[in-house]
């Protein structure tokens, strides 16, 4: 890799201050919470699909497969299949989001109810992200489209276990894919009624793609966005294992991708400013949309720290005692958020 540029450090700003003299300044730990939030509730391969079974062997026990792919595996396999409504759902429960947490039919068959949150959500994101990192740079672009070309990002990252500032034009990202070879594991997944089977990681070689940003009026990324990485397994899990997108410093992601495959041709990424339109790209704009009027609501209506989600109807979500700011669904969210925030959090002594 290139010798990167020095990243600016020292105080710490809040990620509620958005805007300064010089424009927009958008967080984007914060955007890529959101972001994902949105894109994984409403993913339209999978919208209301409840899960059936989970697989790790060759067999199914309520699917047939005689896909080679799956069938002569060697890598870890993990195997879902999913069921859509077969009745019409009512206008409310069209409007639910698909969450991990209500991807389970009821009553819970008795082969899924040993699994945790943490593995639901693991699951969860593995489905929706087949395919996932080209739908995810493109939903990207939409949104940062909605905003004037001199948006400036703040990223916050760890880097050698400390933590890092600094700020990038959100319009100098840069794209960046590159191929994975042998990837490590295998999924499938198989969606009724509509007879759709994903698979990931049964070629040989997968093209992948990430974000990368610089620093402002540097030439060399520093940190790299996989809001896909979850494809991969736990393996793609962000800071310290428990993220559910990777948002980090570009040495650290490439030491990662040994864990996703066996090789990789992340120094030679072909790099591009824009990205043609990837399918449902319509869908993708209006997540964008839904998105953006989350975030300039945002002092109104905060959202998880850990997943993106905002209050349940009727319900608030805690608030970290520190520095007021950051939200949780629950203790486990904000469990598997501290590892991150622990290192921005800092005590808001106006806050009430």
């Amino acid at each position: 890799m290139d010798d990167k540029q020095s990243s600016q450090t020292g105080t710490l700003s809040s990620p509620d201050e958005t805007n300064d003299m010089q424009g927009i300044i958008l967080d984007l730990h914060e955007i890529s919470l959101l972001l994902n939030y949105e894109r994984g509730a409403t993913e339209p391969r999978f919208r209301h699909a409840k899960l059936r079974e989970v697989a790790t062997a060759a067999d199914f026990k309520t699917f047939k497969t005689l896909n080679r792919s799956w069938t002569d595996a060697r890598a870890p396999r993990t195997g879902l299949i999913f069921d859509k409504p077969s009745s019409d759902l009512s206008a409310e429960k069209m409007k639910e989001p698909d969450l991990p947490s209500n991807m389970l039919p009821q009553p819970i068959p008795s082969d899924l109810q040993t699994l945790t949150a943490k593995q639901l959500e693991t699951l969860y994101w593995q489905a929706r992200n087949h395919d996932g990192c080209f739908r995810s740079v493109t939903l990207f672009q939409h949104f940062i489209d909605l905003f004037p070309s001199s948006t400036r990002l703040r990223i916050r990252t760890m880097r050698d276990k400390i933590p890092c500032e600094y700020f990038s034009v959100a319009s100098e990202r840069i794209i960046m894919e590159f191929h994975l070879i042998e990837q490590s594991s295998l999924m499938l997944a198989a969606v009724f009624p509509d007879n759709k089977t994903y698979i990931s990681g049964a070629d040989t070689r997968i093209i992948h793609a990430v974000l990368g940003f610089a620093p402002e009026g540097g030439d060399f990324v520093e940190t790299n966005l996989d809001l896909a990485s979850l494809q991969f397994g736990d393996v793609g899990r962000g800071f310290n294992g428990r993220g559910t997108f990777v948002l980090e410093d570009v040495d650290e992601y490439e030491s990662r991708l040994d864990r996703f495959a066996q090789a990789n041709t992340f120094e030679d990424a072909k790099r591009s400013k824009r990205i043609t339109d990837a399918p449902d790209s319509e869908w993708l704009r209006q997540v964008a949309l839904k998105v953006k009027a989350r975030w300039d609501n945002r002092q109104s209506v905060a959202w998880c720290a850990h997943c993106g989600a905002p209050p349940a109807r009727g319900q608030g979500l805690k608030r970290c005692t520190q520095c007021k700011q950051a939200h949780y669904c629950d203790a486990e969210h904000q469990f598997a958020a501290w590892p991150f925030h622990k290192h921005f959090c800092k005590a808001n002594p106006t806050a009430t």
